[in-house]
């Protein structure tokens, strides 16, 4: 066979672009099987000092921020070091500068820790190195997602047959809930005349996706909250006919089923009936809590999720998968597809099979996409729906175990709890003012933090200075609960 050389025209006069390739050989990047091996051994022996350190050492690392820019700062690397010297700067230099989420003591946000088997197979949706756009390019891996998503409707109960897409996380999942209602509203009001609708203990991401998507700032509503936390009803339906009096087009409410600062769960059934009353697109964050409907104790939270259009929930919060996937859940997915999806001459998909035309892009914001799914569904494999469900089911008792200890001691005071979120305060006496108090109770924080053996977050309640423990985490036991109290107590009482 006879080769004929590319040729390009360059201005005037034809030339051989082949004659401009280099005939030298490109750096090869690959390894051979005994190599890979060596350096895998390093890579899992680094993995485990960072599960065994991340158990062990302090939480928080000592080091300031000028210390750690000036530790990491450097310029580009023109020419690589040994391998074994990158892998070996993850354990001497990054590790001692993490903040270890997996701690048994962390009670700080909603973080979990990661399964084992989630790790793991993160590894190896990197070495797969799927780009879940369409199923045509990961067919495995597409139908691994969808049936992640079908797994996660049964769950949590939201019956939507598994319609929707695994994101980056609560806050995109959200926003794309938002877009899609949002959209859906267009064809009868401009977005200068749109509202939406949350409380003042909605996270921040949906006041963000409000904004983004051009509702504007004063029309995203946030309707008080009642002594627990929870959206007051009423003042939702009387906002909701005051608006529209006034010429606004009401688009979405957003309920919580659990709220980032007391773990408080919107009354998601009465607000269900508004919606459904109004004609108003019902979303759900369940980001941190739609997991616990899979318990006994929040199952009523099934009934509500099956009644609204979309929910939201992060399986690497209480599923206990490594950062980063989350998840969004619709009732029609044709709408997510009138949304995004978008015809061009490259992503045109010419397959007739109907499982083999489907794409994620046309449900989502994102083209490539990583293969997320791969850690759930190895985690719901490889454990068992029911041991991850009882494992969130300890969670909480954990932290009705915390709030029976902190009604026992006279210089507690609890502030308000729900799922496996407890926050409280450290009050000696009726003597000290609410602002001296509020110091004593930064103070004991930061002593807490600082010293490394746990971790606690702050959140102000009704103007106080609060202590807020969330317990999404696996190792976590009774004796651990006991020992941050003691702590509490302790740095309380010295200062």
């Amino acid at each position: 066979m006879r080769l004929y050389p590319a040729w390009r025209r360059s201005r005037s006069r034809w030339t051989r672009s082949c004659q401009c390739v280099s005939r030298g050989a490109a750096p090869s990047f690959d390894l051979s099987h005994e190599e890979f091996q060596r350096m895998g051994q390093r890579v899992l022996d680094s993995m485990w000092e960072a599960v065994r350190r991340g158990q062990e050492d302090p939480i928080l690392p000592s080091a300031r921020g000028h210390e750690i820019r000036e530790l990491l700062d450097a310029p580009l690397p023109r020419e690589g070091i040994a391998v074994d010297e990158v892998i070996e700067s993850w354990v001497d230099t990054l590790l001692p500068l993490c903040r270890h989420n997996g701690h048994p003591r962390f009670f700080g946000y909603v973080v979990t820790s990661p399964d084992p088997v989630g790790i793991f197979a993160d590894a190896m949706a990197s070495a797969m190195n799927q780009g879940l756009t369409a199923w045509r390019s990961a067919p495995g891996a597409t139908e691994v997602e969808r049936v992640v998503l079908r797994w996660l409707d049964e769950l949590v109960g939201f019956s939507g047959e598994g319609s929707g897409i695994l994101t980056s996380g609560g806050s995109s999942a959200n926003f794309h809930a938002l877009a899609l209602a949002v959209r859906k509203a267009d064809v009868s009001a401009p977005r200068h005349r749109q509202a939406i609708y949350m409380s003042t203990e909605a996270h921040v991401s949906m006041k963000k996706a409000g904004r983004v998507l051009g509702v504007p700032d004063e029309q995203i509503r946030l309707v008080p909250v009642d002594a627990s936390r929870r959206m007051r009803t009423e003042l939702l339906l009387a906002w909701l006919h005051q608006d529209r009096e006034a010429g606004l087009v009401p688009v979405a409410v957003c309920a919580s089923a659990g709220g980032a600062n007391t773990g408080a769960i919107d009354p998601l059934e009465q607000i269900a009936d508004v919606c459904e009353a109004q004609d108003v697109w019902l979303h759900i964050d369940g980001a941190y809590g739609a997991p616990a409907a899979a318990t006994t104790k929040y199952a009523l939270m099934r009934d509500s999720f099956a009644r609204a259009d979309s929910l939201s929930l992060d399986p690497h919060k209480w599923l206990f998968a490594p950062v980063d996937v989350g998840c969004l859940l619709l009732r029609d997915e044709t709408l997510s597809r009138a949304l995004f999806g978008w015809e061009s001459e490259y992503t045109a998909i010419t397959q007739t099979d109907p499982i083999e035309r489907f794409a994620f892009f046309d449900h989502g914001l994102e083209m490539t996409r990583r293969f997320r799914g791969l850690k759930v569904w190895s985690i719901l494999k490889a454990r068992g729906a029911d041991a991850i469900v009882e494992t969130i089911r300890r969670d909480i008792e954990l932290r009705e175990a915390l709030d029976d200890r902190i009604a026992r001691e006279p210089s507690l005071e609890h502030l308000g709890s729900e799922l496996s979120i407890s926050c409280f305060r450290f009050r000696p006496s009726s003597d000290e003012t609410e602002g001296e108090v509020d110091e004593l109770n930064r103070h004991i924080l930061e002593t807490i933090v600082q010293e490394g053996s746990a971790y606690m977050s702050p959140t102000y309640l009704e103007g106080r200075y609060a202590l807020r423990a969330c317990i999404v985490n696996f190792r976590t036991t009774i004796e651990d609960i006991d020992f941050l109290l003691d702590e509490v107590l302790r740095i309380g009482g010295a200062g």
